[in-house]
């Protein structure tokens, strides 16, 4: 799982979180904007604060496949 900010040159312009799990039951477990990581991410220092709408979560698997999540403000949805 990795955090990244959003940079216009050097300047921060939007707080938006990218993060990547192994499998899609790890989402469940993913902070939202209303609520902290819970499951395997629970009381970890890096997901102390809420991701804003727009974060996104890259689901990789032993096949290969890629599978990307967005935060919306009623929760990640599977694009």
């Amino acid at each position: 799982m990795a955090g990244t900010l959003l940079r216009i040159g050097d300047r921060p312009n939007v707080n938006v979180c990218e993060f990547v799990v192994d499998t899609e039951d790890e989402i469940d477990f993913l902070p939202t904007t209303k609520e902290k990581a819970s499951g395997l991410f629970a009381g970890r220092p890096d997901f102390d604060s809420l991701p804003p709408i727009g974060s996104t979560c890259v689901v990789g698997n032993k096949e290969g496949d890629l599978i990307i999540y967005m935060l919306f403000s009623f929760g990640w949805k599977k694009l």
